[in-house]
């Protein structure tokens, strides 16, 4: 038995192997005062394994905080699952497919198959988890996962040199907001995961370029024409991050902020609305 199972476990990491790497040299900005520094990091949370991102100025970065600042608390995957498998369902449901127009069923199975889960399974699940679940297909298949991620890999590297790590939001947090969106806001989601197969491979190109007009162009489509949506799950959170950074500004120290990339970029994103506040908002890469 341990014969088979280690052959699958070298071709894996052959395929992995074999696979190109990726350069990346993603967005990021620094605050800086006479005693205070603040690096801003856009990152992607989940990555393929032969992406690579760590360039001198966010090394430089990672190596010059005194503490990180993340979007929820780093914790194990399978705790982050369990947390959000148990926040995702509910009785009573209609069936997901009734969920979306009738035109988008055959695309609803695809996705669902991308994602390596059952329409059936789907049926219990609240939308906006669908949704979640549905948007997971494409990373997935491209080999992507959360311990890859810029949040996973730089918590380790804090964790390593036993620096503090802090978060602007928990993951129960989270969750509740996306609870909190009315059904008809959750299913634009869910038909948005329908509808946009390539979303995280146009996100991870233009993350990869540091291109913030681009990054904000490939999030433009998600929102549209659900306003409430995007300021509940964007807007609102940029506004409250951007006050949290200027009030850190008032105290010494060094401190590297890693989020979405997509909270970075754009005309309402954190780094405009600093920008609004009188900061000045460096682009250092």
């Amino acid at each position: 038995m341990i014969r088979p199972l280690l052959a699958a476990a070298l071709a894996l990491l052959a395929t992995a192997c074999d696979r190109p790497a990726l350069e990346a040299r993603p967005a990021l900005w620094r605050v800086q005062d006479a005693d205070t520094t603040i690096w801003l990091l856009g990152t992607v949370h989940v990555l393929p394994p032969n992406v690579r991102w760590e360039t001198p100025a966010i090394d430089a970065a990672i190596d010059g905080a005194d503490m990180l600042v993340t979007e929820i608390p780093a914790q194990p995957p399978e705790q982050a699952a369990a947390a959000f498998a148990a926040a995702t369902r509910a009785d009573g449901l209609p069936p997901v497919a009734d969920r979306v127009p009738p035109g988008q069923r055959d695309h609803l199975a695809q996705a669902a198959h991308a994602a390596g889960i059952s329409t059936e399974t789907l049926d219990g699940m609240k939308s906006w988890a669908a949704a979640a679940t549905l948007s997971g297909g494409e990373s997935r298949a491209m080999g992507a996962t959360i311990d890859n991620g810029v949040e996973a890999v730089v918590a380790l590297r804090f964790a390593s040199a036993g620096k503090p790590r802090r978060a602007l939001e928990t993951q129960a947090g989270q969750l509740a907001m996306f609870d909190a969106l009315p059904e008809a806001a959750q299913r634009v989601l869910l038909l948005r995961a329908v509808e946009r197969s390539d979303g995280y491979r146009r996100t991870l190109a233009a993350w990869r370029s540091g291109d913030t007009a681009r990054i904000a162009a490939t999030f433009e489509p998600g929102f549209r024409g659900a306003p409430a949506l995007e300021n509940t799950l964007v807007i609102d959170r940029n506004r409250r991050w951007s006050g949290w950074i200027a009030r850190r500004m008032n105290a010494p120290g060094k401190v590297l902020i890693a989020v979405g990339a997509g909270h970075l970029a754009g005309d309402r994103s954190v780094v405009a609305m600093l920008q609004a506040q009188g900061l000045t908002v460096e682009r250092v890469q």
